[in-house]
């Protein structure tokens, strides 16, 4: 018996399941002291990376010991003991084992890169995508439809005293040309005709009507060089306010003065093509009704409508192929055929959206011009019959020449408004489409900077051969 308990006892001085819980209680321990007890590894399975030997399980056999990492015990995490209650503490950054430092302290190798700080991810101007510069009267960009519409009439607004005081002179001056010109030969030819002998009227009365047709004709030149020379000068215009430029009228007159006579020579050829025309198809109709008959006749009514057909066709394809010619006479010191080649190619594919907005500025400005030309000129007309009863001739005359005068002052206001206008049209587009085919807005944004930066540029950027296809030199 006493063998058996001391076997039993020896026995039970091993303990049979070394897993299970011991029994009685125990005292609790600072999770800072204690310490794990390591165990022998089991047999099977292979030691893993990063934790501690596992009790219980032996080495597996035919596989290598892999290395191990300290760590700590179960009693405590990895990472610092945190206190809940304490909101107003911030908690500790732990470093954890093998994923390097955290964003808020990049290393060395990380500093290249803006993009691997916090900072860099800050709230603030981001950067992103940027609209193109607008230095001054249009964005350096091809234009949409709203751009080529306002641009005209911002062109009247933004500098006047230069464009619309250059129409005013030049209508003005055509207007003074017209009353003294055709009033002084009307006056003549009716002084010599109340003067002729009996037998002499016919030859005078005739002679008369000649001397003030061709009188006309003076005024009608004088007008057609004025808008010549007034399309030159709203292309330089347009050009320098583009760049950011502001210039005065007598500044605008000395850069365009050197284009004066090409300008007026394209506008004169123009007008003589359709001369010309007219002529032939005035000339076939006599022809054609001096055949005699009925079928002279038709052919002559047919033959002139088919040529006013003809007529507007044309002048609507080639005043639209040829519109922005003057601007490139001006900004790229082109010659006057020369400058209509270049004319027609530019328009190329754009024919119908270059037509469609000179089309609709013209319509705008005539119908506006109308409605406050209109009143004015009833008022002048009706003038002579509200002042029918009147006892004094003197008054009427002077209410007439009043009405006439303010009729005539309207109109040349009107007129230099709509001539600025329709001619800053076609400067416009001449840019636009410059833009669209030769990247000119490009050029023109390398000018603008290198301004800005104060080095060397060219004078002229539109000018092809003097930058050299380039805003700077």
């Amino acid at each position: 018996m006493d063998t058996e308990q001391r076997a039993g006892g020896e026995m039970g001085d091993q303990d049979p399941n070394p897993w299970a819980t011991p029994q009685g209680p125990r005292q609790p321990v600072a999770p800072e002291q204690a310490t794990p007890q390591p165990l022998p590894p089991q047999q099977g399975y292979p030691q893993q990376p990063g934790y501690p030997p596992q009790q219980g399980y032996g080495q597996q056999l035919g596989y290598p010991a892999q290395a191990t990492y300290p760590q700590q015990g179960y009693g405590q995490h990895p990472y610092p003991q945190q206190v809940p209650p304490q909101y107003t503490q911030p908690y500790p950054q732990a470093q954890q084992p093998g994923y390097g430092t955290p964003p808020s302290a990049p290393t060395a190798a990380y500093d290249a890169n803006p993009y691997a700080t916090g900072a860099s991810w800050a709230p603030g101007p981001q950067q992103g995508w940027a609209p193109p510069p607008k230095p001054g009267l249009i964005p350096l960009r091809p234009l949409s439809f709203s751009d080529l519409f306002g641009a005209p009439f911002l062109v009247l607004r933004r500098n006047p005293k230069a464009t619309f005081g250059s129409a005013l002179l030049l209508q003005g001056l055509t207007a003074v040309l017209s009353l003294v010109i055709v009033g002084v030969v009307t006056w003549l030819s009716l002084s010599r005709l109340s003067q002729a002998a009996p037998g002499e009227e016919d030859a005078i009365s005739a002679g008369a009507i000649t001397a003030i047709i061709l009188s006309f004709l003076i005024p009608v030149a004088v007008s057609i060089a004025g808008s010549a020379i007034l399309q030159g000068i709203i292309a330089q215009e347009v050009a320098r306010g583009t760049l950011g430029e502001k210039l005065p009228l007598g500044v605008l007159w000395r850069r365009t003065k050197a284009r004066f006579l090409p300008l007026i020579g394209y506008t004169f050829l123009l007008i003589g093509v359709v001369t010309v025309f007219i002529a032939v198809a005035v000339g076939l109709g006599f022809v054609l009704t001096g055949l005699g008959g009925t079928a002279g006749v038709a052919l002559t009514v047919v033959m002139g409508i088919g040529a006013l057909l003809v007529l507007i066709a044309a002048s609507v394809w080639l005043g639209t192929k040829f519109s922005l010619t003057p601007s490139i006479i001006v900004l790229e010191n082109g010659k006057v055929f020369a400058s209509l080649a270049r004319s027609w190619r530019l328009t190329d594919g754009y024919f119908w959206r270059t037509f469609g907005v000179q089309f609709l500025v013209s319509s705008v400005v005539s119908v506006a011009s109308q409605v406050v030309a209109t009143p004015i000129s009833l008022l002048a007309s009706l003038v002579p019959v509200l002042f029918v009863g009147v006892d004094s001739e003197a008054t009427m005359i002077v209410a007439t020449i009043a009405a006439q005068g303010l009729s005539l002052l309207v109109s040349v206001i009107i007129g230099a408004i709509t001539v600025v206008v329709i001619s800053a049209t076609s400067a416009v587009i001449y840019v636009d489409l410059r833009m669209r085919k030769e990247g000119l807005d490009l050029d023109l944004a390398r000018f603008v900077e290198a301004r800005a930066g104060g080095r060397e540029t060219v004078d002229n950027p539109f000018d092809v051969a003097a930058a050299g296809g380039k805003a700077t030199r």
